[in-house]
C-alpha cells in the first residue's frame, strides 16, 4: 500500500509541475484572434452627448438641451493620420419660461462661411457648450476640429429671447491674463 501511495504521490506531482512548467503567454482579453474587432479601417466616432441645464437672465428662466450624435449620413472624415472619422450634429434646444423658443440641428456646413474650405474638409463638429449670458442673450460655444486633436476652430452662438439667433468666430481667448497680477522686475 505504500508503494502505491508514493506513486499516486509522485504522479500527483509531476501532474502539478507539469501544470506550472507552461510557460506560454495566456490571452487575457478574452478574445481570440478571429473574435478582434478590426480597427484598422474601422471608422472612429466621438460618443453621444447630452446635456441639460437652466440659468436665469435678467429675472426670466431658461433651460437649453444640447444633443450631439454621429451623424452616419454624413460623409466620412479622413484626417491626417490616416484615420477614418465620422462626423456628427448638435440639436440647441432652448426654452423661455416652458415655452420653446429656439429648436435647430447643427452641421459642420452652417459654419462653412467662418471656416477656410481646406480645414472644413478635413474637420468635424466637435462640441457645443453653454457660455455665458451676453446683453441679455444666451451665448454658445461651438467647435469644429481636426478629429483626436487640439486644433479647432472656436465659433459663438448667441441665441435672442425671440428666438433669432446669430453665429460668429469667436475670436477672444478665453483666458485672460491680468498684467499687474504678474511679477516684473527691472
Amino acid at each position: 500500500m505504500q508503494t502505491q501511495f508514493k506513486a499516486l504521490c509522485l504522479a500527483c506531482a509531476m501532474a502539478l509541475c507539469a501544470a506550472c512548467g507552461n510557460n506560454q503567454p495566456q490571452a487575457t482579453s478574452g478574445y481570440s484572434e478571429y473574435e478582434k474587432p478590426d480597427t484598422v479601417n474601422a471608422v472612429q466616432r466621438m460618443k453621444d452627448y447630452h446635456y441639460s441645464a437652466e440659468v436665469t437672465v435678467e429675472g426670466t428662466k431658461y433651460a437649453y438641451d444640447i444633443v450631439r450624435e454621429v451623424n452616419d449620413t454624413l460623409p466620412i472624415v479622413a484626417g491626417d493620420d490616416g484615420g477614418r472619422y465620422a462626423d456628427n450634429y448638435i440639436r440647441l434646444r432652448v426654452n423661455r419660461e416652458g415655452q420653446q423658443i429656439f429648436n435647430q440641428v447643427f452641421l459642420k456646413r452652417n459654419f462653412r462661411e467662418y471656416i477656410d474650405a481646406g480645414f472644413m474638409a478635413k474637420a468635424i463638429l466637435e462640441g457645443m457648450a453653454f457660455d455665458r449670458v451676453e446683453n441679455g442673450k444666451l451665448r454658445f460655444a461651438a467647435s469644429v476640429c481636426y478629429p483626436s486633436t487640439d486644433i479647432y476652430i472656436p465659433l459663438s452662438i448667441t441665441v435672442a429671447p425671440d428666438g433669432s439667433y446669430q453665429i460668429a468666430k469667436d475670436e477672444v481667448l478665453d483666458t485672460v491674463v491680468e498684467v499687474d497680477s504678474l511679477d516684473t522686475e527691472e
